[in-house]
This record gives structure tokens, C-alpha cells and sequence, in this order.
């Protein structure tokens, strides 16, 4: 199977040395190194990992653990590169070695509806308040009567 990416309900932002992808289905932010940004670019389900690896310059198990990495992360569209892939247990091992940094990174982002309430955040508990009604006489003294 060649791997297909998902791009339907997917916004990108490109950064100088990354991009920044955020999945609208899932509200789920994505941050892809360039080697993982360029596979995903080009999975468009017609080029094998090999042909991948050709066409972006990288290694053949580093596109295939980019490739494993994005569809985990739901990148990818699903049943798009299946487990039985030659090139898997060799990415698997060489990941480490051949990444050298995360290729891709997930994160939860809040629904839009947290950052458009108009309601004050709650009031935070104040230690000194209200004060108190008897306060506690200094240590060594004895209050007056």
C-alpha cells in the first residue's frame, strides 16, 4: 500500500526550520521537521516508500518512520500503509539513528469555544482574605482583656 496524507480538514503554517499543522476533526496540533513535512507533502498514495525517499532525498527508513509516525498522529489516511510494509522493522530499528530529532510532535489544542468566552477567569483565593476576625496575638505576648 502507498501511503496517502490527509490534507481535507488540515490548516498548515509553514516556520522557517518546521510547520505547523492543525487538524480541524480532532482539534489536534501537529509540528513536522522538514523531512516529515516534505513526505507528507508528497503521499499522495501514488509513490512507494522507496519512490518517496527518491523524490524527498532522505533515506528510505526515515520516510518510513515519518510515514509511521504521521499516521499514529492520524496525519495519514488510514489503511494507507499497512504493517506488512518491507521497510517497516528496518525503520523501526534505524529510527533513532536516522531522525536524530522528532519528526513529528502532537499536542491537544482547546476547542475554539475556551478561547471565546467572555466571562471573567474565576477569581483566585486571596491568603490574606478576608482578614480575620480575632487575629492571633504575636508570639510571647499575651493579648490585653
Amino acid at each position: 500500500m502507498n501511503p496517502s496524507a490527509r490534507k481535507g480538514s488540515i490548516l498548515l503554517e509553514r516556520l522557517p526550520e518546521e510547520a505547523i499543522l492543525y487538524d480541524k476533526a480532532s482539534d489536534r496540533v501537529h509540528c513536522l521537521g522538514k523531512g516529515a513535512l516534505a513526505v507528507w507533502e508528497k503521499a499522495d498514495g501514488t509513490m512507494t516508500i522507496g519512490e518517496l525517499a527518491e523524490s524527498t532525498g532522505q533515506e528510505p527508513a526515515t520516510v518510513s518512520g515519518a510515514v509511521e509516525a504521521m499516521e499514529k498522529a492520524g496525519l495519514m489516511e488510514p489503511g494507507s500503509y499497512g504493517p506488512d510494509s518491507p521497510s517497516r522493522r528496518t525503520a523501526l530499528g534505524k529510527m533513532a539513528v536516522a531522525a536524530g530529532a522528532a519528526l513529528v510532535m502532537t499536542i491537544v489544542a482547546p476547542p475554539p469555544a475556551a478561547h471565546a468566552s467572555s466571562a471573567p477567569p474565576p477569581p483566585r483565593p486571596d491568603p490574606i482574605w478576608p482578614p480575620r476576625a480575632h487575629p492571633e496575638p504575636p508570639i510571647g505576648r499575651v493579648p490585653p482583656k
